[in-house]
């Protein structure tokens, strides 16, 4: 599935040479609620103007009967389909002497053994000290209170950390997505991973950049680099606003808000993510 020329392997082999290195997966799809692991990773590439060095195939590995492709007909006449695709960015810096590489693509729906095959072989060639996963996850919780960022770990050293950067400990039984498969994966070839998860009301449907924001702020603290998130801060700020706007007009939806605000304030739930 990923053929690396001889250029993509010399630019994987100078990032190894510094002193981070880690790697960032988004998912698109169930595991991506509110857009906030496609909104951090697409940011993270942006503000770090980090270089396009792979398209992935996924003509293998995505059930399209399930996901389907997107068609575009104009007057009759067929013009494009759209497939599921991921791209893979590299950026590198001698001054904060960190690479990171980020993988953005839909979650495979097939064969998730070779696809994590591929993925360790992109960690191997820069060789990644840690894998950092991305995700967005609905809850029962409204947006006026602190945002709730979750973490799992694949390894038990790391809850310390993890806690220590103000993340919560999940806990959580049931269906899984290929970030828990990535992460046990790593774990047998002995490469730590963390995942941070996101979460968002479940009555938001646009994407929740506030939450976004929160979680690409920590994802950078954990890591140690500096990246410039005033763009995403900005949508963040707009979103608020538009929030605030609506509970004025909306008195239905201001109910809603404060149900939940009385619910987070009294019982704090369990955190449904995988």
């Amino acid at each position: 599935m990923i053929e690396l020329t001889a250029y993509v392997e010399g630019r994987l082999r100078e990032a190894s040479e510094l002193r981070k290195r880690y790697v960032l997966t988004s998912f698109s799809g169930w595991p991506d609620a509110g857009r906030i692991a496609s909104l951090t990773a697409e940011h993270f590439a942006k503000s770090l103007k980090a270089s396009k060095i792979l398209d992935l195939d996924y003509s293998e590995i995505y059930d399209l009967t399930v996901a389907r492709p997107i068609v575009e007909i104009r007057e009759a006449l067929i013009d494009k389909l759209s497939l599921p695709a991921a791209s893979v960015y590299l950026w590198k810096s001698e001054e904060q002497d960190a690479s990171l590489l980020i993988f953005s693509g839909a979650e495979p729906g097939l064969r998730w053994r070779q696809f994590a095959d591929e993925i360790l072989k992109l960690c191997g060639a820069i060789a990644a000290q840690r894998m950092y996963l991305v995700g967005g996850v609905l809850d029962q919780i409204p947006h006026t209170r602190k945002p709730r960022i979750s973490a799992v770990v694949n390894m038990e050293h790391l809850k310390n950390e993890v806690k220590l950067h103000g993340l919560e400990l999940s806990n959580y039984s049931g269906p899984a997505s290929i970030h828990s498969y990535l992460m046990i994966r790593a774990r047998e070839v002995g490469l730590e991973a963390i995942g941070v998860w996101g979460h968002t009301p479940t009555y938001l449907t646009q994407p929740d950049a506030i939450i976004a924001l929160h979680v690409a702020s920590k994802i950078a603290e954990l890591m140690g680099i500096s990246v410039d998130l005033s763009e995403l801060r900005a949508m963040a700020e707009s979103q608020k606003l538009s929030l605030r706007k609506a509970m004025i007009e909306n008195p239905d939806f201001r109910r809603l808000v404060e149900e939940l605000e009385r619910r987070y304030d009294s019982v704090r739930g369990p955190s449904y993510i995988s």
